[in-house]
């Protein structure tokens, strides 16, 4: 087994670490989501998938992220599609002045914005959405990569991008915008609710709910710790078991997903601004989690399996 981040560079190894702090199901979802992946597309896909994203635009930065040393290529291979998956929220900044030119802020979520009256959900279709956003960039990559006359590296960024998005529509709070008094502009996916920590809100500790689902043990090396939580999630959820449910192409339907689990599970009466959620709700939290990711890792591998597969 190749060690993760073996001959990258100090720089990018912060940035793989750190971008947990603003992104959906945080770093080790994104790592897992695009193990189970990996694990359910074949060979051949891995490859082409690879071999695309090396032809990256070199400003991107995707290649960098390659691993070096003198590990086994097939793991190298398999470690640069998980880190890759990490990549749009590596560049992400919200400072125009200081942004990636790769950077888009507004494609991480797909808000959809509603409010609890009298004890029912109500939806509020006409808030505001950007453009351009997580569902809409899924439809347009989606295009993308459909289309092999655009070029390759078109194509590989639309990978990336692809692998990352999956991701997040599948993390409850980055479809979800709730309405209430405190926040009748939306709670921005728990972003304006704030839990007891100073630095804590419901969406951070929604994006670091795989961590908490399965925690990392001492001494274990990241690579070995996605790997097992994938190895984990795949046993609770075998592929089998969700054939029925992968909806392929339905990029809406997988967010109204998530959007449903947020109005129903997230916001009960226990949970309280300004205070920890109990234990109850972190075991909740941790069932909905492991069976998004489930659900993600295998709609994924489809997708890029239509997409680029023989």
């Amino acid at each position: 087994m190749t060690r993760f981040f073996a001959g990258m560079s100090f720089t990018f190894m912060l940035l793989i670490l750190c971008a947990g702090t603003a992104s959906a199901w945080g770093t080790v979802g994104h790592h897992v989501i695009a193990l189970i992946a990996w694990d359910s597309m074949t060979e051949a896909t891995r490859l082409k998938a690879v071999a695309l994203m090396q032809q990256a635009p070199p400003e991107a930065g995707l290649t960098s992220l390659f691993p070096k040393g003198d590990g086994p290529l097939a793991e190298r291979q398999r470690d640069f599609f998980s880190i890759v998956a990490t990549w749009p929220d590596m560049i992400r900044n919200p400072n125009p002045a200081s942004r990636h030119a790769f950077s888009r802020p507004t494609w991480h979520t797909r808000y959809f914005f509603w409010k609890q009256e009298a004890g029912r959900v109500v939806e509020l279709p006409n808030m505001p959405v950007p453009a351009e956003n997580a569902v809409e960039r899924l439809e347009f990559f989606n295009r993308v990569l459909a289309d092999q006359n655009q070029p390759a590296s078109d194509r590989a960024i639309g990978i990336a991008w692809v692998l990352h998005l999956v991701g997040d529509v599948h993390q409850p709070l980055h479809c979800s915008a709730r309405v209430t008094p405190e926040d009748p502009d939306g709670d921005r996916g728990g972003g304006a609710f704030p839990l007891a920590a100073p630095d804590q809100n419901l969406h951070i500790y929604w994006d670091a709910m795989v961590d908490k689902a399965v925690s990392r043990q001492s001494n274990e090396t990241f690579g070995a710790y996605f790997l097992r939580v994938a190895a984990v999630i795949e046993a609770l959820h075998p592929k089998a078991s969700l054939q029925d449910e992968l909806k392929p192409g339905e990029f809406e339907a997988w967010a109204r997903e998530s959007l449903t689990a947020a109005q129903i599970y997230i916001y009960p009466p226990s949970l309280r601004r300004g205070e920890a959620p109990d234990v109850a709700y972190r075991e909740m939290g941790a069932t909905i989690a492991l069976k998004r990711a489930a659900l993600s890792g295998y709609r994924l591998a489809a997708m890029l399996q239509r997409l680029l597969g023989e």
